[in-house]
């Protein structure tokens, strides 16, 4: 039992229910890159290669904020703060070693491009985003949203670096919608950061302003969403349209909720939403350019 429960804290260092959505868009703008289904060699560079150097750069955040997740109610039953991985320098050899792996992984079966957009993503998320900009500017969701878009940039140059704006433009959408998401997260646990010194958004203008710039963001993601359609034509045009349009008027209902009634509960939804928001469109944009 002991073995087993240790091995469940090291694997939640790497925050295991984030890098699904990483993946998805990475795989999605392969798939649209490729039009169809990449080579195996790539399949496996962008999942194994980067699962492991987000797991990585994810352990490397759970080190890094063992102080302030240790004075957070989310946070403070995480592995590290409540003393479950000791010495806590084993997350950061865990954290380095899958970062190491997965470039590794990636360097063996993508192309160069690939690989660098995929170190890219972990340098952007840890020592930029977690070091630098979390802890000294309310635009450190916005700017470190850049991590995840790497992930879909890995994705196309992984195929091809021809029609490179059109990946661009997938990067686009993973980096405009993280402040929607993140946000919502922020106003449900805005006390957390506020207690911490943290600066995100809401505790910085209070939970009733930062809805509207969720909501605000929420209207530059739709038309973003809306520009991979450009990439399309006939049957899967129709289909992402439909989706993207249906989806992105729902998120923005969950957002227009939150906005006229700044709960816990109608963050929690907007927070909830808009995950299988992105996980859908990319599904979408998939669909689209194989029909």
């Amino acid at each position: 039992m002991q073995s087993g429960a240790r091995l469940s804290d090291y694997l939640a260092l790497t925050k295991p229910k984030i890098i699904p959505l990483l993946l998805l868009a990475s795989l999605g703008a392969a798939v649209a890159a490729a039009r169809g289904v990449p080579t195996l060699s790539v399949i496996v560079g962008l999942l194994v290669g980067g699962s492991l150097a987000s797991g990585g750069a994810l352990a490397l955040n759970s080190y890094l904020e063992v102080g302030t997740d240790s004075k957070m109610k989310r946070t403070r039953n995480r592995p590290l703060p409540a003393g479950r991985i000791v010495p806590p320098r084993h997350a950061l050899y865990l954290g380095l070693g899958l970062i190491a792996a997965g470039v590794v992984v990636a360097a063996l079966t993508v192309d160069a491009t690939a690989v660098f957009f995929i170190a890219l993503g972990a340098f952007v998320y840890v020592p930029i985003y977690t070091v630098i900009l979390k802890p000294r500017t309310s635009w450190n969701i916005v700017l470190g949203g850049f991590a995840g878009s790497c992930a879909a940039l890995a994705g196309w140059y992984a195929v091809t670096s021809a029609n490179a704006l059109t990946g661009w433009v997938l990067a686009a959408l993973v980096f405009v919608w993280t402040p929607s998401h993140f946000w919502s997260l922020a106003v449900l646990t805005e006390q957390d950061y506020s207690s911490v010194g943290i600066p995100m958004l809401p505790s910085v203008v209070g939970p009733e302003a930062a809805t509207k710039y969720i909501v605000a963001n929420t209207l530059l993601l739709i038309p973003v969403s809306l520009l991979f359609a450009f990439y399309l034509a006939g049957v899967g045009l129709a289909v992402y349209l439909a989706v993207a349009v249906a989806f992105g008027a729902a998120l923005l209902g969950t957002n227009i909720k939150l906005y006229r009634d700044p709960s816990k509960a109608n963050a929690w939804l907007a927070f909830k939403f808009s995950s299988p928001y992105l996980a859908v469109i990319f599904a979408a944009a998939m669909v689209a350019v194989v029909v």
